[in-house]
C-alpha cells in the first residue's frame, strides 16, 4: 500500500473535520460591525445557537443556525436559521443563501407584532394600529445587490391579520390584509393588493433603500367601520365607482 500517496487526501479529511467541530465561540474572533454585539455562543461554528444578537436598538434571543457544509465546497453559503417568537420582536424559519454573485432566501417564513413592526422600519401610522404580520417566501434572488437592486426574483405574500385601529377611543376591526410581492423591471421589490378587504383598498407600490412609492385607490365597503367611512370623505372626490384615489 501506497501511504505516500493518501497522505494529502488525509490531510484534507483532518482538515475538514477540524473546521467542522471549530466550537461557535470562535465568532468572537470575527470582525464584526460596530453595531452588531453577540453573546451567549454555544454549539459549532456549523450548528450553534446565540442567546443575544444586537444590531443597533434590536435586540434578537435564541438565534439558531445550521450550516450545510456540503454547500460552502460547492462555493455557496447555505443556512438553515431559526429565530422563536418567545421574547423576539418576530419569528423567522427559513434557509439563507450566499454566492459570490447573489444572495437570496428559500422557504422562509416569518410573523411578530404590527406595532413592533412599525417600531423596526420607524414608520408611523395617523391611527393607532393593532394587529399581526406574516411573512411567506418561496424564493427569493437578488444578483448583485446594492442600494436600489432588491430583487431579482420573488415569489411570496406578505398578511396583515386581525388587523384593528383606535377611531374615536374605540377599536374598529378590519380583519386580514394579503399583499402579493414580486420583482419590478427597475430589480426593486414590488407589492400588490387587490382591494378584498374591508377597506377596499387596491394599490401597487415598490420599495428599495432609496424610495418607496404607491398608487391605488380605497373605497367604503359594508365591513368598513363608520368612523374610517368617514374619514376617507375628506381625501376628495371619489370617482364614478364611490373610489377615493391617493399617491405615496
Amino acid at each position: 500500500m501506497n501511504l505516500k500517496r493518501w497522505i494529502p487526501w488525509l490531510v484534507v479529511v483532518y482538515l475538514v473535520a477540524m473546521l467542522v467541530m471549530l466550537p461557535a465561540r470562535v465568532v468572537y474572533w470575527f470582525p464584526l460591525p460596530d453595531n452588531i454585539r453577540i453573546s451567549q455562543v454555544s454549539g459549532s461554528l456549523w450548528q450553534g445557537t446565540a442567546g443575544q444578537v444586537a444590531v443597533d436598538d434590536i435586540v434578537l434571543s435564541n438565534l439558531a443556525w445550521d450550516w450545510q457544509v456540503s454547500s460552502v465546497l460547492l462555493g455557496e453559503l447555505v443556512v438553515d436559521v431559526n429565530l422563536p417568537q418567545n421574547n423576539n420582536p418576530f419569528a423567522l424559519n427559513g434557509q439563507l443563501l450566499a454566492g459570490s454573485t447573489k444572495v437570496g432566501a428559500k422557504n422562509v417564513t416569518a410573523s411578530g407584532d404590527v406595532n413592533a413592526l412599525l417600531q423596526l422600519v420607524g414608520t408611523r401610522l395617523p391611527l393607532k394600529t393593532g394587529g399581526n404580520w406574516r411573512l411567506s417566501l418561496d424564493s427569493f434572488v437578488v444578483t448583485a445587490p446594492g442600494p436600489v437592486r432588491w430583487c431579482d426574483e420573488l415569489q411570496g405574500q406578505a398578511r396583515g391579520e386581525q388587523i384593528r385601529v383606535l377611531v374615536n377611543n374605540q377599536w374598529q376591526s378590519l380583519g386580514d390584509f394579503p399583499v402579493e410581492l414580486g420583482c419590478s423591471d427597475n430589480n426593486a421589490v414590488t407589492l400588490a393588493m387587490d382591494g378584498n378587504n374591508s377597506l377596499g383598498l387596491n394599490f401597487n407600490g415598490s420599495i428599495n433603500s432609496q424610495s418607496f412609492n404607491a398608487q391605488g385607490t380605497v373605497k367604503p365597503t359594508p365591513r368598513t367601520p363608520e368612523g374610517l367611512a368617514r374619514m376617507m370623505e375628506y381625501m376628495g372626490k371619489p370617482d364614478s365607482q364611490g373610489r377615493y384615489s391617493f399617491r405615496l
